[in-house]
């Protein structure tokens, strides 16, 4: 009876890593990953299979850390949404860079490969005639543009201290998981209506005051 159970387990392991292979997003790939360890583990500690019970009890705690670091992601971009504009979500996922007063983080018609989310200091947007402080984000829209080029320059205001993520990372954060993609995308429609209230006297919405995006 046990060995039946045991054999049941291990072509079900086979079964659904089939199943997480086939996933084409990242939160049912890992669910089913964690599915397929645990049956694995059962099926191999049963037949005394060594490498695959060593290999299965490593992979398991990856799995369930990586699910835990996505769902979090999820969970922080929802109430980033439904709050005021936060970007501290995304830092764990980023770069600290250090700039000096008067450095120019790119300059207008620069190629857009990276987005900022500044933590100290204030940037000045001079084509836009802004200037912006912590909390704010830089460069997002670049990532959507059709040549990706800088829509103005940013130039240092003092001391910066920013948070970088270049745009195959942002990418990958975008496109593995299709509720962060709609969170991220719900939160830019949020600035392009507050950035236009703000152009058009507020008339625009009820959303609160925001600074420009790049």
């Amino acid at each position: 009876m046990l060995d039946t159970i045991a054999i049941t387990c291990g072509w079900a392991a086979a079964a659904v890593s089939a199943y997480a292979f086939w996933s084409k997003t990242v939160i049912p790939l890992r669910a089913a990953s964690i599915a397929a360890s645990v049956l694995a583990i059962v099926y191999a500690g049963w037949t005394r299979d060594w490498p695959v019970l060593a290999a299965n009890c490593a992979i398991l705690p990856l799995n369930l850390f990586r699910l835990n670091e996505m769902r979090r992601l999820i969970a922080d971009a929802r109430t980033a949404n439904r709050e005021e504009l936060n970007f501290d979500w995304l830092k764990p996922y980023m770069t600290v860079v250090d700039y000096e007063s008067g450095t120019a983080i790119f300059e207008k018609n620069d190629p857009a490969e990276a987005v900022y989310v500044i933590a100290e200091g204030q940037v000045n947007l001079p084509e836009l005639g802004v200037i912006i402080g912590p909390g704010s984000m830089l460069g997002e829209m670049g990532l959507f543009t059709a040549n990706h080029k800088r829509m103005s320059g940013a130039r240092c205001m003092g001391a910066v201290r920013a948070y970088r993520m270049p745009y195959g990372e942002f990418e990958q954060l975008y496109f593995q998981n299709p509720q962060f993609g709609l969170y991220l995308v719900r939160l830019m429609v949020r600035r392009l209506e507050s950035n236009l209230g703000r152009y058009s006297g507020g008339r625009v919405g009820t959303p609160p005051p925001a600074r420009p995006t790049l």
